[in-house]
């Protein structure tokens, strides 16, 4: 008897031996199968977090913080490493969060980004998904907890099956979507998500309600999560929920039903929820391909909104605010249903909401009846019962994620902004850099002007450009050529001459032709602003229009300032990137080719992409500071133009922020 349970035993320890042999042998037989894939991209995030011990930023999520996460603005903006764990829901989020605690030390900010099934979806992992993503990195099956194993063991010969016939991945679901280095999805995503309403049942909608139409948390959730709370605060980091972000079309329940679930997680779990589930409501402009994927400009929206989550409940250190309030005036807005939107700074008080319509006509709307202020937050929005335009009935026409200008005045595509957009008047406390003079960037211009201004002479500036410089879609006079004399006129107390030679729809072919024109009016300065025409078009970005342009430019550069006129070149935004002629690369091409001439002839560039780009991170530039939702600036866009051009004329190093009316902060 003895010798058969001997026997017995030694056959049993064999098996199991063997067994464990083949799946080991199964797994690392073939190496790096599943290296193109999507799903392997999770191995680079946790390598990263398992070798940054650094203070950090550790994301838990899906694939919202795949297509939804601008990890160097996040480290930027926080002082924080990123280590972004968020790639794909389908392995469970149970999977996310122990692979998480890999490496959790003092300091660092745990956030839980979860995609809008995790109340009541902590008891499943996905073998296929999460197998197939390890690949041969065996150690990180640590991670799998014990009760789960038995499902990964019975998946095992699938799994094997699967890695034999796999053939490979390219595209945005693929590892060259992403940077080796960070995690970071760098694959651009220049498109609107304009076919949801076609494929709704493909898409699927969001809902925090469950099977009996209520708000709840489900134990098994709720225990891990209180569990993990744990985890992490005995480590010394902190813990948050944060909200993903969600195309607002997709919602099928109340909006509101997701703060009730905001109020339901921190009362039953106890984990502080520092967003507001709303802000991460985004419109198909800012979508991608699910309905929790942004595009390449939510994305860097989505991110701002996280930062100033984490500000604003301390988990970060916020700038310094001084006691000095200045007036943001005209500050343009479009508001959906009762959707919150930021300000670009965060109000003390507001004075007056209002629009104007074509014939400059004044609407005054009233707090409470028309608008609420969330002044700790930020935010305005419109009330269920307000008259404020609501921007849901906005029309753009878009065929695979791109739309086709129409200019028929019976069927515009897209719709004007303007009889949508709103208008802020409001006080803020200033940061103390806009106590701080500007950058003086006057040695670009001559000492003639320089010393004209100085000695109190007046000056001339002329403007030549294209529709933006033409004021299109403004009142005519809130444009930043305006801006720039009314500055110069109160800070030098001097008299400005303006001349204004542009031409909406033109190209830099009209500088040739207002030459002579300009030369004979002989301005002290000549703003040259052309760009945003030149580079449109499928082939924009070649190597022969790009040269063409910077010749023609660098050539009329010469000729202005051998006639002794004094020449600032002025660069362009990005205008909508989900318009069909719009080429994002020679945006980019033909500043910097704008760039090469300012610096080869040491005239001064207005980096407009710039100032653009950093505001474009907390206010839709599309929806908000365009009045035509293509690339004509509001007056209040306009000011931004003005803000890039006027450290040139900062002839007496004194000019500060606070005390140019028209300047805009976005730092």
């Amino acid at each position: 008897m003895l010798k058969y349970i001997k026997y017995l035993l030694t056959t049993v320890l064999i098996s199991v031996l063997l067994f464990e042999l083949v799946v080991w042998g199964i797994i690392v037989q073939k190496k790096g199968v599943y290296s193109s894939s999507y799903q392997n991209v999770i191995v680079d995030k946790y390598r990263i977090l398992e070798n940054t011990d650094e203070k950090k930023i550790i994301l838990i999520s899906g694939s919202s913080s795949s297509f939804g996460l601008d990890q160097e603005l996040l480290e930027n903006e926080t002082g924080y490493k990123v280590a972004n764990l968020g790639l794909h829901a389908g392995f469970g989020q149970l999977f996310h969060s122990e692979l998480a605690k890999e490496n959790i030390n003092e300091g660092d900010i745990v956030l839980l980004g979860y995609e809008y099934n995790w109340f009541n979806n902590f008891e499943t992992l996905g073998q296929q998904l999460i197998m197939t993503g390890i690949d041969d990195n065996i150690d990180m099956y640590k991670h799998i907890p014990v009760d789960h194993w038995k499902d990964f063991v019975g998946y095992i010969f699938k799994y094997a099956a699967e890695k034999n016939a796999y053939g490979g991945a390219s595209g945005n679901y693929a590892r060259e979507a992403f940077s080796p280095e960070n995690g970071q999805m760098t694959w651009p995503r220049y498109y609107a998500m304009s076919d949801y309403f076609d494929n709704v049942a493909v898409y699927g909608q969001i809902s925090v309600l469950d099977a009996n139409g209520n708000v709840s948390i489900t134990d098994t959730s709720r225990e891990y999560l209180q569990d993990l709370k744990k985890y992490v605060e005995d480590r010394g980091a902190s813990i948050y929920f944060v909200s993903s972000p969600i195309l607002y079309e997709s919602v099928s329940c109340d909006v509101n039903d997701f703060l009730k679930l905001v109020e339901l997680e921190e009362e039953q779990i106890g984990i502080p929820y520092i967003s507001d589930p709303r802000l991460y409501m985004f419109p198909i402009d800012l979508m991608s391909n699910a309905v929790n994927h942004c595009n390449s400009e939510g994305e860097k929206i989505r991110t701002s909104i996280l930062v100033d989550d984490l500000k604003l409940c301390g988990a970060v250190e916020s700038e310094t605010m001084s006691d000095t309030v200045k007036t943001e005036q005209g500050e343009t807005f479009v508001l959906v249903d009762s959707l919150p939107k930021r300000f670009l700074h965060k109000p003390k008080t507001v004075k007056s909401v209002y629009g104007v319509d074509s014939s400059g006509n004044v609407t005054q709307y009233e707090e409470g009846t028309d608008y609420i202020i969330d002044y700790e937050r930020g935010t305005i929005r419109r009330t269920d019962t307000s008259t404020i335009p609501n921007y849901c009935e906005h029309h753009v026409n878009y065929v695979s994620g791109k739309f086709t200008w129409v200019s028929d005045p019976e069927n515009y595509n897209p719709q004007s902004n303007k009889g949508y957009q709103i208008r802020v008047d409001y006080e803020y406390r200033v940061s103390e850099k806009e106590l701080e003079t500007i950058d003086n960037n006057s040695a670009y211009l001559s000492d003639d002007v320089k010393n004209k201004v100085l000695n109190g002479e007046s000056i001339s500036i002329a403007l030549c450009g294209d529709s933006i410089g033409a004021g299109a879609d403004t009142n005519g006079q809130g444009i930043f050529l305006n801006y720039v004399a009314e500055s110069l006129e109160q800070h030098y107390n001097i008299e400005v001459n303006t001349e204004n030679f542009s031409i909406d729809g033109r190209g830099r072919d009209l500088l040739t032709e207002k030459m002579s024109d300009i030369i004979k009016m002989h301005p002290d300065v000549l703003l040259i602003e052309f760009g945003m025409n030149d580079h449109c078009g499928a082939d924009g970005a070649s190597e022969e229009r790009i040269n063409s342009y910077k010749s023609d430019i660098e050539n009329a550069v010469d000729v202005f300032k051998e006639n002794g006129i004094d020449v600032i070149l002025v660069g362009f935004p990005q205008q909508n990137m989900t318009w069909d002629v719009e080429n994002v690369d020679a945006t980019n091409l033909y500043n910097a080719a704008l760039k090469d001439i300012a610096n080869s002839k040491n005239i001064y560039f207005a980096d407009v992409h710039y100032i653009f780009c950093r505001v474009g991170n907390i206010k839709p530039i599309s929806r908000d500071v365009m009045a035509d939702f293509i690339h004509n600036p509001t007056e209040w866009g306009h000011k931004l133009y003005y803000t890039s051009i006027i450290e040139a004329f900062n002839f007496d190093g004194e000019m500060k922020p606070i005390d140019l009316p028209n300047y805009i902060c976005f730092e």
